[in-house]
């Protein structure tokens, strides 16, 4: 009676487990289509009309063309279910896997920069200067092979 007791706890905490990492992969959270090729700029936000939003969207849009100089995409995820990729409402697809992965919840503001690679280089709660995160991206050993094969 002991080792089934044994054998179905252990049995439990691995299926715990697995199902934790299931719920935070980057194909369920929609960003691997860009590993390796785009470095995603999330941004968090309560509703559109949050100030911080508002801020952060102005920058954006200010410094278009460095963002895409660096490879670059802006994903917007608005409230508990509006997503917006280069500025287009995305009408099949939710924020909640972004938010549940990154740990940002419906009424907060975040911004955070995804690598090439997949990871969070950075992360922000108030609107951030794209200068900032420009520098972070710039200093990048990838970055870097890219603009000394753009001397070329």
């Amino acid at each position: 009676m002991k080792k089934i007791v044994t054998t179905l706890i252990v049995a439990g905490l691995l299926l715990v487990g697995l199902r934790a990492d299931a719920q935070i992969k980057p194909t369920e959270a929609g960003l691997e289509k860009y590993k390796w090729k785009k470095r995603p700029l999330l941004l968090f936000a309560p509703s559109e009309d949050s100030p911080a939003y508002i801020r952060q969207k102005e920058m954006v849009k200010a410094d278009a063309q460095a963002i895409e100089e660096r490879d670059m995409v802006v994903i917007e995820l608005v409230g508990p279910d509006k997503v917006y990729i280069g500025g287009t409402l995305q009408r099949r697809q939710r924020g909640e896997a972004l938010r549940k992965r990154f740990r940002v919840s419906p009424d907060s503001f975040a911004v955070l920069l995804i690598g090439k690679d997949g990871t969070e280089k950075s992360r922000n709660t108030a609107p951030v200067a794209l200068e900032e995160i420009f520098g972070r991206i710039d200093q990048m050993p990838m970055r870097r092979q890219e603009m000394r094969g753009n001397d070329n």
